[in-house]
């Protein structure tokens, strides 16, 4: 009978893991005959192909741009043809990633049926200097069309903002920048457009204000609806912001949608329409109009919730102070199953306490196999996360989570016994559900519903042992659907480096499994924990044996020029970490890759030598160097004697900056991690006219100090352009492009004569 339900175990967990591979996908789109009231991603493709041949065929359009220009002009010539009331508003906004940059919003209105707040839908018509942003975030801005015209025909039961905002790459300022707008105070709810990638279903991964609202809205509107309490949960944890970012400080529910397949084209040149999935951009839209509906709708506030959706199709919620009810519940049942056991002599206390021993280790054991797996490919974990083919590699994961999950009933199921391993198991999820309800609620319920099923299955079933073995089965597809989800998403949002986590999911699944496993023959347990960890070794070796970059995934490789006074020198940075043949062929590099300009940790480049330019560097006059104490005020004019469109100045770790203002305006205080992208710099980028900038700082400093100043254009000079054209068709530029960079160093002393 074990072996029996042991090898259905087997099937059910093969079937539950295709089961939520299929949930994940996109729906079809639908075309341009779609009906009038439904959101077609034919139409909003149509209008995404005129944003980008606006922009011109494959150009980037970052904020400040000819390029940023004529996407905006296009974007307001299509409200123009919808009839829908619009305005631009400009501004200069400074944020806290020390970017001050020109805005230029468009906000438009869509007049609703009722008189309640209006919803604020948002998307960003920049894109970075690399690429031309196809994904990120042209379609957002083309699904924000697509929906004016459906709400202009249907309107929703409040009025809709559409926001389509300027600089999102250049530190939110467009969002910034709307905080000021006179329609600001209004807004009842915001729905936020992200792409971090180009293909994917559409996931609510962030929600603010009130979470229990936005899912119950999601899951009463949407055809598909995808996300959960989980993913908004470790969201806040990353160091990641989006325009939801800012737009929180309105105070009011917010959703962040977004679809995260095929990241390794994020920011790069094939971020393009070509490799842009339609039904990503259907499923989007679904899920924006959906949300948009029926956040317009009259409701009160619901605080927050525990929430995912099963296979796409449902969403399960509940309130958030119920989670330590309820795993607490898991755990008394959990307790109550195993004393029962002990009383009817079924099991022994040594045996329960071995057996709830064993889980962690085996999920440790499947997290340290996909952390092998990942390194074992070498790669970057920051630079380089994603390989071109990752079918092997994800295969490898989840086949060494598997061999975890069932290693506590090989190595230790004569021991344990099966009833002992099974108390154990169930003793084992329910702690860690009380752990994740006590300190991470939103994700609570990843142990908490295989809990209560194997906890409250346990009580059910008594002492048959066919229904207790049917228990298990039902905990594996309980555990199966609410972690295997998340599970293959952590590939797609974290690349190799989610190898631990994704082993250690699939483990938990795996483990009611292994009180099945512990009742068979050690022969026959040997070969069900070897065949999965040697089918995990077999697809390693495919996964390595495969390119880590094509055309369609490319390694990622910017080259700059970079001139201080009478040296200059051209870097290669390549998310490799070496250089392909042609590149090195194309210049003398140095053997390894050096750190760079003189501050921070910023990418490892290989450096050859350059001829100097006979352009001068950025220009410095300074105005006025004074000292109180250990307070240093300095304020000079910085300008790009070559016409460069963007002004950095660097002040090192030592220095504490007190205030920074550009031009009058201040500038406000940092968020923190900007810090270690720079090694302790920090590095305030500026984009000025002819004229320059007007800067003006306030520090604390113990002596004299060194500032860098540096002036960056896009493209590069003929010798360099050289070694960038030498790129082979895999290998491409991105984030901020190919660059030229001059800098200069400034010693700031007070008492020293103001000099130009």
């Amino acid at each position: 009978m074990h072996g029996r339900a042991f090898s259905a175990g087997l099937l059910l967990l093969a079937a539950v893991l295709a089961a939520t591979w299929l949930g994940l996908r996109p729906p079809s789109p639908l075309p341009s005959s779609a009906s009038a009231g439904t959101f077609s991603a034919g139409r909003a493709l149509s209008q995404l192909r005129g944003l980008l041949e606006a922009a011109g065929e494959g150009v980037p359009h970052p904020a400040g741009s000819e390029a940023n220009a004529r996407v905006r002009d296009r974007i307001v010539a299509a409200f123009r043809e919808l009839a829908v009331e619009h305005r631009v508003e400009r501004s200069v906004t400074c944020n806290r990633y020390l970017t001050c940059t020109p805005v230029s919003n468009v906000v438009a209105r869509l007049p609703g049926r009722g008189r309640g707040p209006p919803v604020l839908l948002s998307a960003h018509l920049d894109s970075v200097p690399a690429g031309p942003g196809a994904a990120d975030d042209g379609s957002g801005v083309a699904i924000a069309l697509e929906i004016a015209r459906v709400l202009r025909a249907e309107p929703a039961a409040a009025d809709v903002i559409l926001l389509v905002d300027d600089a999102e790459e250049s530190g939110l300022g467009g969002a910034e920048a709307f905080l000021r707008d006179p329609a600001a105070p209004e807004v009842g709810a915001v729905v936020n457009l992200e792409a971090r990638g180009t293909g994917g279903p559409s996931l609510l991964f962030e929600t603010s204000g009130s979470g229990a609202l936005v899912a119950r809205r999601l899951s009463e509107g949407a055809r598909r609806p995808m996300g959960s309490s989980l993913l908004s949960t470790v969201y806040r944890l990353l160091p990641n912001d989006t325009d939801l970012t800012v737009l929180r400080r309105l105070g009011v529910p917010g959703a962040n949608l977004a679809f995260i397949d095929g990241a390794v084209r994020y920011h790069t040149p094939r971020d393009d329409l070509a490799h842009l999935d339609p039904r990503s951009v259907q499923h989007q839209g679904e899920n924006a109009l959906a949300l948009v509906r029926r956040l317009a709708e009259p409701g009160g506030r619901e605080g927050e919730a525990v929430w995912f959706d099963l296979l796409g199709r449902w969403v399960v919620r509940f309130p958030e102070p119920w989670a330590v009810p309820l795993a607490l519940a898991s755990l008394f049942l959990a307790l109550a199953g195993g004393a029962t056991d002990l009383r009817r002599g079924r099991t022994s206390l040594s045996r329960v306490a071995l057996g709830a021993l064993l889980p962690p280790l085996s999920v440790v054991a499947a997290a340290g196999l996909g952390a092998g797996a990942g390194r074992a490919l070498g790669l970057d974990p920051i630079l380089r996360p994603w390989v071109a083919n990752p079918g092997p590699l994800v295969a490898s994961f989840f086949l060494a989570g598997i061999a975890g999950g069932l290693l506590p009933g090989v190595l230790a199921g004569r021991r344990t016994g099966p009833d002992g391993l099974r108390a154990g198991v169930r003793l084992w999820l329910a702690a860690g559900a009380l752990a994740l309800a006590a300190t991470l609620p939103g994700a609570s319920f990843v142990l908490l519903v295989p809990a209560l099923v194997a906890s409250a299955g346990g009580i059910l079933a008594g002492s048959s042992e066919r229904a207790r073995a049917g228990v298990d089965l039902a905990t594996v597809v309980a555990g199966g659907l609410v972690l295997l989800p998340p599970a293959w998403l952590l590939y797609p949002a974290l690349g190799h480096a989610a190898g631990p986590a994704a082993a250690a999911a699939v483990a938990v699944v795996a483990l009611p499994l292994a009180p099945l496993a512990a009742a068979l023959s050690l022969r026959a347990r040997s070969v069900a924990a070897a065949a999965p960890l040697a089918l995990s070794v077999a697809a390693l070796a495919l996964a390595l044996a495969a390119p880590v970059a094509d055309v369609d995934a490319p390694e990622r490789l910017i080259v700059y020029f970079h001139q201080e006074g009478a040296e200059a020198r051209i870097l290669a940075s390549s998310d490799l970490g070496r250089l392909p043949p042609e590149v090195r062929a194309a210049a003398p590099f140095s053997p390894g890759a050096e750190v760079r300009f003189g501050w921070g940790t910023l990418r490892p480049s290989f450096e050859a030598p350059a001829t100097p330019l006979p352009a001068a560097g950025p220009d410095v006059e300074v105005r006025e160097v004074s000292r109180e104490g250990d307070t240093v005020r300095w304020s000079a004019r910085l300008r790009s004697a070559r016409g460069a469109p963007e002004i950095q100045l660097a002040i090192p770790p030592e220095v504490t900056i007190r205030s920074f203002r550009v031009d009058g305006a201040p500038v406000p205080p940092p968020v923190p991690k900007l810090a270690r992208w720079y090694g302790g710099w920090w590095v305030y980028r500026l984009l000025a006219g002819p004229a320059g900038v007007e800067v003006e700082v306030t520090v604390s400093a113990s002596g004299p100090f060194e500032v860098v100043v540096a002036d960056q254009s896009s493209g590069l000079p003929p010798a360099a352009a050289g070694v960038a054209a030498a790129r082979p068709p895999w290998v491409v530029t991105q984030q901020e492009g190919d660059v030229t960079l001059f800098t200069r160093r400034v010693r700031i002393e007070a008492g020293a004569t103001p000099v130009r």
